[in-house]
């Protein structure tokens, strides 16, 4: 008779049933100059973006609508989960999502000196 343990059979369960849910598995982060840790002025844009054949017909390009007078992204990441991952490999890559997230840089008027020529 064979004795299956269930506690690693009820672990792998859990594991594969939260999976999905969990936030971020890889982060790539780009940041300029400008850094936009202030949400008041600058919020954070979230969009989920869908290549499918391998690539073949990628997203729609994203407009950040940054204020048209300065224009400049401050800081974009992407974001991949285990979710996304299982999709990608379950679907042999047919298809593949991933998540954006970007803020805008605020607008900063240009400055003269005072008092020198």
């Amino acid at each position: 008779m064979i004795k299956i343990n269930c506690l690693p059979v009820a672990l792998i369960i859990l594991i594969m049933a939260t999976a999905p849910v969990i936030d971020s598995c890889t982060t790539t982060r780009i940041v300029t100059k400008y850094d936009s840790d202030t949400f008041a002025n600058n919020p954070l844009n979230k969009k989920t973006t869908w290549a499918f054949a391998w690539g073949l017909v990628q997203p729609k390009d994203i407009n950040p609508k940054c204020d048209s007078r300065f224009n400049h992204l401050d800081m974009v990441t992407q974001k991949n989960n285990l979710g996304f991952a299982l999709i990608s490999v379950l679907s042999l890559g047919i298809v593949m999502p991933q998540r954006i997230e970007w803020s805008c840089a605020p607008y900063s008027p240009p400055t003269d000196s005072l008092g020198h020529n």
